[in-house]
């Protein structure tokens, strides 16, 4: 008999329940237009909050590309951190974003400068890398005999801690410099401000 009869039950009922929930729950923040002109985000639709859809202004993605917002590699977060601002695409930039720890309203301005990012044409995108010590070496002649230890070799090459996002400014004219940081989580490369 089990030390805790209620520990195999309350398992078993747990396991029922999860097998009961739905797979996957992800909702898609929508950019409308508000009866005034503004924008309004919502995760709901946007006749729903009295508000019209606004469609991207860069049109051409097809719309049913995957939204996937967790990027095993690097390169795969560049990718689709470019792809959404040339789409003009802030649900898709916003799916890259680490929302954790964040409040209500902290979202909403983090969401708000994601819009504005994703409104400018995207110039480069450069992954900045912490800056190496150098340590000088104090040289010593030849002793005739040379190990491999000896041989002196560079340090490793540190992981990229930020993005650097270059894009035009308004109306064409000069250059808009913003600096992602990258955070690693549960496996997943993810952008924050």
């Amino acid at each position: 008999m089990p030390r805790h009869p209620y520990s195999a039950l309350l398992l078993a009922a747990s396991a029922i329940a999860a097998a009961c929930m739905p797979a996957s729950a992800s909702a898609q923040v929508r950019r409308c237009t508000a009866p005034d002109g503004g924008t309004v985000y919502t995760d709901r639709a946007c006749s729903a909050v009295g508000a019209t859809a606004s469609t991207p202004r860069g049109g051409n993605a097809p719309p049913n590309l995957p939204r996937t917002g967790c990027q095993r590699q690097l390169r795969g977060l560049i990718h689709e951190l470019s792809f959404a601002i040339d789409q003009r695409d802030t649900n898709r930039l916003a799916s890259l974003y680490h929302w954790q720890g964040l409040s209500h309203s902290g979202g909403y301005r983090v969401l708000e400068r994601l819009d504005a990012i994703a409104q400018r044409p995207l110039v480069n995108i450069t992954a900045q890398r912490p800056a190496q010590t150098v340590v000088a070496q104090q040289r010593t002649g030849f002793s005739g005999w040379v190990s491999a230890r000896d041989i002196p070799t560079s340090a490793p090459e540190r992981p990229p801690t930020s993005l650097r996002i270059d894009q035009t400014g308004a109306s064409g004219g000069g250059t808009v410099e913003t600096v992602f940081g990258l955070r690693r989580h549960l496996g997943c490369w993810w952008v924050s401000l």
